[in-house]
This record gives structure tokens, sequence and C-alpha cells, in this order.
């Protein structure tokens, strides 16, 4: 049976929502501008309070401003952020508020952190306290709360304190190491800071000094200017976003008369070489794939095979199937599938409802890959096409079924697990008959082999256009962003 693609607009709801969320994470850092009394004032800290007004850009446009405030607090630090941002999604325009207070101990380390993140279609929010390197997180979302024990490699900063903690070391170093906690991810992640050196600026018309850092996320690259007190005037990040330093009135009233910024449009990749007319229909291609480092090698599957930038894609023909549940330990390779049975604090398949709906969608099915069929039938069926900028869980999913592509491969594979088959998820880029590549996420599963689905548009086997950059569970999702903005690809061969 022929499926057809959903239209172009669904790609929208692409994986590109979690890497513009995560990159706006590090474009938000309070510091400066407008210093006042505050009753933590008198905290012997050596740090004046301090806040300030930033206005939101990409390129040239307006999309968004933020307040952010520090204050000193017995032994340590408040971190507070208001952000609110306006972008359009291939016509659909978005508004996104997010809240995040944290408090540290006098060396900027996160003790506490409450976040939420707000948009038409959902709201999520996460507070985590830590305890002996023990960051225990509540999620909260339509689907309730639930608890996550995340267990630290040692102290973590808040994001926020990234500055403080170098001003504070006198920026003394050429580089830095630090380790920070994500809330958009529920994530541990280094960061590597080098500081360039001494930099004039121009920030409202007047001349600052300031330092110049380097800042490297997973690979994505910051630059910012700060002053020797850590007063940030100017922040450039990937995918062309910006923060600079504005009065009030500036942030919340100047530049919103243009139309907002198309996020998806200005990361959908133009396929050079040979054209493929239907995406859908295409069971192999070839293509070379530049922009990508030795840091971020291209994966290999049976169905995706990797020389060098030269990706293979072949669509699985044969899958192989068991009875349900799985209860092999290792895939035909010798590696474990153990972990793409567990459940997370996203792919909450032990959980009751969960379990209840998979129980209830394969009725009693035990061949593992009919299942899997009525699994993929059900949620490109079920979960309505909205955008979704976080990760929301899949308990979440089933009280409020809309979202993304990233919303149908969690569900998607929160169902799968319950049910017993091994799945992990794949984030790349899939081909769509405007001869664009678009960001995007999809599940693969254990049939004696890894074999692509896409939920999102309703396929089994997915087709070959699906080019897998990174793969894996949660800790993976950032793993592809550092190829945003470099990534170019050029089709070789492509047939049905």
């Amino acid at each position: 049976m022929e499926i057809n693609r959903k239209p172009l607009k669904i790609v929208v709801y692409s994986m590109i929502g979690i890497l513009w969320a995560v990159s706006m994470v590090y474009v938000l850092r309070p510091r400066h501008e407008e210093t006042f009394a505050s009753p933590l004032s008198g905290a012997k800290s050596g740090v004046s309070p301090m806040s300030e007004w930033m206005g939101l850009y990409m390129g040239d446009r307006k999309i968004g401003y933020d307040y952010e405030e520090m204050l000193p607090s017995k032994g340590g630090f408040v971190f507070r952020t208001r952000m609110f941002m306006r972008i359009m999604l291939l016509g659909r325009e978005k508004d996104i508020t997010t809240i995040a207070d944290s408090t540290t101990d006098g060396d900027y380390s996160l003790q506490s952190i409450d976040f939420s993140l707000k948009t038409s279609a959902m709201r999520i929010a996460a507070s985590g306290r830590v305890k002996d390197n023990i960051l225990s997180v509540d999620l909260k979302g339509p689907g309730g709360e639930t608890n996550q024990q995340i267990h630290l490699n040692g102290p973590v900063l808040s994001s926020d304190g990234i500055v403080m903690r170098i001003v504070k070391d006198g920026f003394s170093r050429s580089e830095y190491t630090f380790h920070i906690f994500d809330p958009t991810i529920q994530q541990e992640l280094p960061v590597y800071v080098k500081v360039v050196g001494k930099e004039p600026r121009t920030i409202m018309n007047s001349p600052v000094d300031t330092f110049k850092l380097e800042v490297n996320i997973k690979d994505m690259k910051e630059t910012m200017w700060v002053t020797p007190q850590g007063e940030t005037v100017e922040e450039i990040s990937p995918l062309g976003f910006k923060a600079v330093l504005e009065p009030k009135t500036i942030a919340l009233t100047k530049g919103w008369n243009n139309e907002p910024v198309d996020l998806i449009s200005s990361t959908a990749i133009r396929a050079a070489g040979v054209q493929v007319t239907y995406p859908t229909d295409a069971k192999y291609m070839e293509a070379y794939l530049s922009g990508i480092s030795s840091k971020e090698p291209l994966q290999s599957f049976g169905f995706q095979k990797v020389q060098g930038n030269l990706v293979t894609i072949q669509t699985p023909q044969n899958t192989g199937t068991y009875q349900l549940p799985y209860k092999g330990e290792k895939d035909v390779h010798g590696l474990s599938v153990r972990q793409e049975l567990l459940s997370s604090s996203l792919i909450n398949s032990d959980n009751p409802d969960i379990i209840g709906t998979e129980k209830s969608i394969i009725n009693g099915e035990t061949d593992a890959r009919k299942a899997v069929e009525l699994i993929n039938q059900w949620v490109y069926s079920h979960v309505k096409d909205s955008f979704t900028v976080a990760l929301p869980r899949s308990i979440d999913l089933l009280k409020n079924p809309e979202g993304d592509c990233k919303a149908h491969t969690i569900l998607f594979t929160a169902l799968a697990r319950a049910a017993g088959i091994p799945t992990k998820m794949a984030m790349g880029v899939v081909l769509m008959s405007d001869g664009y590549f678009y960001y995007h996420a999809w599940p693969l599963v254990y049939l004696n082999g890894w074999v692509p689905v896409d939920p999102t548009f309703g396929e089994f086997p997915a087709d070959a256009t699906h080019i897998i950059l990174a793969s894996g569970d949660l800790t993976n999702w950032m793993d592809m962003l550092g190829v945003v903005g470099r990534l170019k690809i050029n089709i070789m061969r492509a047939s049905p």
C-alpha cells in the first residue's frame, strides 16, 4: 500500500524546534545594566546586584526580548530570567515564553533550578535540587508529575554563572572547562570557553571595554563580549541568533514592525545534484555530505552505509521479526540493545497509561513486525500536527496528543518499548518534494536488525531520503547541533 507523505508544513514541526530551543538557552544569561537596591543586597558576596534587558535578533530582525537579573543571597546567588520570543514557521506565527530561576553557591555551582516553557500547544515545567552530586528533578506537564534522579559527575555550574566564574578567576587563563545542567533536555553538558582577549565594542552608541569569549557546547560555537565585571553586552549564537544589550523601552518596543523570522525556511538545506521528484518513493539514495567535521562522524547501520562523507541508504525490504517481547540482550553485531527497552524521563514506557494504550493498540499481537505497523499507524493517525519547542514526555502526549516529529517519535518509542520492542531515536534530515532537506526526527526499531520508521509521515520502513546524523536517546539529541548552518548535501544517485 502506498503511503502519501503529509504536506510540507509538517516538516516545519521538525527537530529544528529543539535545536532552536537549545540554542536560545545559551544566548540568554543575566548580567548588566540597571543596578538596583534589593532586600538581598546586604549579603556579603562582594558582587553587586545586576540586571539587564536584551533584544533578541536573528540576523537584523527582532524576534524577542529577555530580562535577567542576578541577586546576591545568603552564601551564593539567585539568577532570574524571563524571555519572550515570536517566530514564524512556514507561515505559522508562534509565541514562546520561558521562565528560569536558579540558585547557586558562592562559586556559582548549581543548587536549585525552576524552569518553565509555554507555547500555545503545551506548558512544561521542571524544578530540581542538588544534594551530594545528585540532581532530583520534578517534571510537570499535562500527563502529571514525575521525578528523575540525575547523577552528576561533580559540581555543575548554573549556565547563568559561567561568565561570573571566569570573572572571579580574573580572566587569568586562556581556556576554561565547566559542566552545566541544561533544563530543556535534562542533561549535564561540558562547556569549553576560550578567552580570546580584550576587544572594544560599541553598544548603544557608547564605547565599551570587553573581553571576547568563544564558548563551545556540543560543537555549537557561540561568541560573546563581556566587561571585566562580567556584564555581557553582546552574544552571537548559531543559526544567526544574537542578543544585544538594550534599554528596556527599546527591548520591549523597537523593531517589532517586521514580519517574524521563518526559522524552518532559514535552516532548510537545498539539495544539489540529482533531482528527486517523489522522495516518498525513494528506496535507494547516494549522497555526499559536506560541512561535517571529524568530531561529528556519520553513523552506519545495515540500511545506511558510510564511506567518508558518502552516505548510501537502502530502505530495508525484508525485515525480520520475533515473538514479543524481545528476549535477547544483543543485536546481530553483539552490541547490547537492553537500554533501548528502558524507561526514561521522556520515554515513560513503564507508565501504566502507556502500557494500557500499547496493549489496546496491538490487541494481543505477538509478532514484532506486525506490532510495529500497528503502533506506527496509530501514532500517525492519533497525534495532531503542531509545533512543539521543547521535548514533551510520552505521558504528556497521551493527555495532549499533538506535536511535531519529536512528539511522534517520543510517543512511538514509549509505546514500542512498552510492547517489548527495542527502539531508539534517530535525528537527521529528510528530503521533501520542494527539493530541500529539513531537520527531522524518527524512530529506529530492532527487528533482527535496525529498521527506520517514520510515524510523522506514516512510513514503515521509512524511505531512503532519511539521513541519520545522530541516534540514541535523550543524551544524543544535541550531537548534531554543530552541523546546523554548515551542512550541504549533494545527491549522487536515487531510485525507487
